[in-house]
């Protein structure tokens, strides 16, 4: 239900957080575009933990650290796939245009997750519901959409992309960024989302609005209380 991004510069240091939240959650986003000089073999060290993890290379342009050819993204993408990731977060404007470069077989459509990330603005509702049938013509059925949201309402209309979503047979994980999409972070769960993502603590958040891992716990059991019990 909450996956902590790790975000740190050294496998070992990546192994220690590991720990440290095990017995909070078993979900962990490997955040490989962050590690110094990163190894596939050093990587495949979380594996000594019977734990689920998403492994998330992710570009400059959308908010990541890794300036990678296109060729070399699908190099890493395709190994990845090979490896026992739970999920592999693939770039959803790398998967549209270069969709013949990563060679994908539909067995590998329940380990991808597709993900499209806007650091200046939410969409309108018709483009982002758009972007979901492309995705279901391309075989997608596991997404990310994360959006700058300049005000709640932006948030909601996220949050309501997720029924869409399941009607097109795709599980959506979808918030805002920023002061004014913290709450959809953990609202998503609410509405339908599998997991969300949240920070280790409040001092290493890796996306504008990231919600640390104890705080995002804490509002999601506060919400649970509110919320009316069944008859």
């Amino acid at each position: 239900m909450f996956c902590v991004s790790l975000a740190k510069t050294k496998i070992n240091q990546v192994c220690e957080q590991i720990e440290k939240f095990s017995e909070i959650t078993d979900l962990f986003e490997i955040r490989v575009d962050s590690l110094e000089n990163p190894s596939k073999d050093e990587i495949l060290k979380v594996f000594f933990y019977p734990f689920r993890f998403i492994f998330t290379l992710r570009t400059y342009r959308e908010g990541g650290k890794a300036q990678v050819s296109p060729q070399s993204y699908a190099d890493w993408i395709l190994w990845a796939l090979q490896q026992p990731f739970y999920l592999v977060d693939v770039e959803w404007r790398y998967l549209k245009k270069y969709y013949k470069l990563f060679d994908l077989t539909n067995s590998f459509y329940d380990k991808i997750l597709v993900s499209y990330h806007n650091f200046n603005r939410t969409p309108e509702k018709g483009y982002l519901k758009r972007m979901l049938c492309e995705m279901g013509d391309k075989g997608v059925i596991k997404a990310k959409i994360v959006t700058m949201a300049k005000v709640f309402e932006d948030s909601l209309r996220l949050l309501d992309l997720i029924r869409f979503a399941k009607e097109l047979g795709i599980e959506l994980i979808t918030f805002g960024m920023g002061d004014a999409g913290s709450l959809s972070r953990v609202l998503c769960l609410l509405a339908g989302s599998p997991f969300t993502y949240v920070a280790p603590s409040k001092e290493e958040t890796v996306a504008p609005g990231q919600i640390d891992l104890l705080t995002a716990k804490t509002i999601y059991s506060n919400l649970l209380d509110h919320l009316p019990k069944p008859s």
